[in-house]
């Protein structure tokens, strides 16, 4: 049964994707040499992983990120992102969470945002981390192929 069929199945998909592009997100940011532990830190909370909007933020910008890695989409991409983040928040916090309409395009265009991370355009170096690499291609491709088919 797929998530289309099943839309408890679309409270997971929201939780996996935040937390995949969230990680994302960090691992390109923590993948140059110049990179500091406040490079992916919460300012307001010290010891803190900021939130993915300040996450999603910082690799848009030229301080933290170059281009091809640089993450260099329009500004509804990055609201698509945080529109899944907060229906995965009020799933994980117990809200009568209603499945926004947009919630099979948010979690394409969040899915194709943690392609570029690690897929696409990795500021990390592959050749050490071949056979994950290969793995997290194949498992993007097959969400991407699920999430076409759900519309």
């Amino acid at each position: 049964m797929c998530a289309g069929e099943d839309p408890e199945r679309w409270r997971w998909i929201a939780v996996g994707l935040v937390t995949a592009l969230k990680a994302a997100a960090i691992t390109a940011l923590s993948a140059y040499e110049t990179a500091t532990p406040g490079d992916v830190l919460d300012p307001a909370n010290p010891g803190r992983v900021a939130p993915l909007a300040m996450l999603l933020r910082r690799t848009r910008s030229e301080k933290y990120l170059a281009p091809p890695e640089r993450l260099d989409v329009p500004l509804s991409h990055l609201e698509a992102a945080l529109r899944l983040a907060a229906y995965r928040n009020e799933v994980v916090h117990g809200a009568d969470a209603r499945r926004p309409a947009t919630l099979c395009a948010d979690s394409r265009t969040s899915l194709s945002m943690i392609a570029h991370f690690l897929v696409v355009a990795p500021a990390f170096q592959v050749t050490r981390h071949g056979v994950v690499c290969a793995l997290v291609k194949d498992e993007i491709a097959a969400l991407q192929q699920q999430l076409e088919a759900l519309g």
